[in-house]
């Protein structure tokens, strides 16, 4: 069974920063974290230490912790690999999907529309998240599906994030018409276009400002 970065302190942590709830010029400490997480503190301090090995965060001598900041060229790059790897996953995984995939995948659609109508961003980001893992628990390649989880856990937003809420829910929708497609071609056994589509549509960069 896969067990996601979001059920270890170190997912809750990179979760709370997805969702802007620690802002990246924002100074965080042992204390805030186990005040917030409702933990002691030894799992903090080792999620703190696979955060910066990772590269999300970095120590401020005699200050805490903050959130790591890439420039655009270094996500991008992030974001290249991620797409191969994905549409990777995607191509290995269509012979094994069952018609329970499908619905559970179709569902996670359903539902982010929603989330989508009330501007609800955590939800939205785990549901696309759950959609995603549907077809990277089939791809049978165990190497392949820890290489993508520490991809996603090295960087902040490995989805469009903004504060212009109006304008980060437009695109939003347009991902969720990606989502459709994607289901499409899992449907059609498309293997070659599905990746294609995932690897320069779906992850395609459509807005720097962003990502």
């Amino acid at each position: 069974m896969h067990t996601s970065w979001m059920h270890t302190v170190s997912g809750e942590i990179l979760e709370k920063i997805r969702n802007d709830e620690i802002s990246p010029n924002e100074i965080i400490t042992e204390a805030m974290l186990c005040d917030m997480l409702k933990i002691s503190r030894t799992p903090v301090r080792e999620a703190l230490i696979e955060l910066i090995a990772k590269g999300v965060l970095e120590k401020v001598p005699r200050k805490g912790y903050r959130v790591k900041e890439l420039d655009t060229k270094s996500k991008l790059n992030v974001y290249t690999v991620l797409a191969s790897l994905d549409a990777l996953a995607a191509k290995c995984a269509i012979v094994n999907m069952t018609e329970e995939d499908f619905l559970k995948m179709e569902e996670a659609i359903d539902l982010i529309d929603i989330a989508i109508k009330y501007k609800n961003y955590p939800n939205y980001y785990s549901l696309q998240e759950q959609f995603h893992q549907v077809y990277i628990d089939n791809c049978d390649n165990p190497f392949l599906q820890k290489m993508l989880q520490e991809i996603k856990t090295s960087i902040t937003h490995y989805t469009y994030y903004s504060k212009d809420i109006d304008k980060l829910f437009e695109l939003c929708k347009e991902v969720n018409e990606e989502h459709r497609h994607i289901l499409k071609l899992f449907r059609e056994g498309k293997a070659e276009e599905l990746a294609r589509f995932l690897s320069e549509t779906h992850w395609g960069t459509k807005d720097l400002e962003m990502i």
